[in-house]
């Protein structure tokens, strides 16, 4: 479980991307993937995990894929306007004052847009389900969102100054941010461009994510990155991609900070040779696919 920590935001909750077809997505990330669908909208789908979270996934229908939004959770509603009013004092676009919702999972929530134009929402007082035994292969919760910035520093500063995020480690191109006790529920890469990079889900545990990891194998599904262990949050991963694309990552393990004086590490901390991209030297590399869906496949035009 994650712990709070002093910011008002203390929780990731769900990501919603395009998908260009939505039955094929569907399928993927419930019959393959491990999610299930509890809610339909105006075309949308609203997939949750095995634990708390009304929902960790949303499919909007499109015709171009990338990233619609990322929902952020508050453990109170009072602490939901004291973030709005930050953001406001802090001259944040924010589109509209804390409103009860009308979405699946329903609550109380706002949406402000960060520097580089995503759009994030933040919510409190949402449905929540009792955690389920998480005892089989399915993911447990959305772990983390990497984005790519071509202002990488001003998008950290944003996240720490503004949101009170904190850096748990920096590399020499990305930057990993916590907003509770999780190693990183962001982190932003420098890059040429900006947009999504990859999204992760959280499985029980080591065993957990190679039993994931094979059924997704078995279903014609080429592990792309992986299975190896990374430095900065020393999670396990195993990267694949869904059928518009995206890079998604089983992960188990990732790092807790529980220390309020944890140092970040530095970027020559983590130098290590380029056909060694993990701690255990296991993993191939990233496939050029992968590296296409991380880098340059999904643009935000600035």
């Amino acid at each position: 479980m994650t712990s709070r920590s002093s910011s008002n935001i203390d929780r990731l909750r769900a990501l919603t991307v395009v998908a260009t077809d939505i039955d094929r997505s569907l399928d993927f990330y419930t019959n393959t993937w491990g999610l299930t669908r509890v809610a339909d909208r105006r075309g949308s789908i609203w997939l949750r995990a095995k634990g708390i979270d009304h929902h960790v996934l949303v499919l909007e229908p499109g015709q171009q894929a990338g990233l619609v939004s990322i929902t952020w959770g508050t453990s109170t509603l009072e602490a939901l306007h004291h973030l709005y009013e930050q953001l406001v004092a802090a001259s944040v676009k924010v589109e509209e004052p804390p409103r009860q919702l009308g979405s699946p999972g329903g609550g109380w929530g706002f949406s402000f847009v960060d520097p580089d134009g995503n759009l994030h929402k933040v919510v409190a007082q949402r449905e929540d389900y009792a955690n389920e035994e998480p005892s089989d292969t399915r993911p447990i919760q959305l772990s983390h969102v990497v984005l790519n910035s071509k202002n990488a520093d001003q998008l950290v500063r944003f996240f720490t100054d503004v949101l009170d995020f904190k850096i748990s480690d920096q590399t020499k191109k990305m930057t990993f941010l916590r907003c509770n006790s999780d190693h990183h529920s962001i982190a932003v890469a420098q890059e040429d461009v900006s947009g999504l990079n990859h999204f992760a889900f959280e499985m029980k545990s080591w065993n957990e994510l190679m039993f994931g990891a094979g059924r997704l194998k078995l279903a014609g599904h080429k592990i792309q990155w992986g299975i190896g262990r990374h430095g900065p949050g020393d999670n396990v991963f195993a990267y694949f991609l869904d059928p518009d694309g995206y890079a998604t990552e089983y992960t188990a393990e990732l790092q807790r900070i529980t220390d309020p004086n944890h140092v970040p590490g530095r970027p020559e901390q983590w130098i290590r040779p380029p056909e060694r991209l993990d701690q255990w030297a296991f993993s191939d590399l990233p496939s050029a696919a992968m590296k296409n869906a991380m880098h340059s496949q999904f643009i935000r035009q600035l």
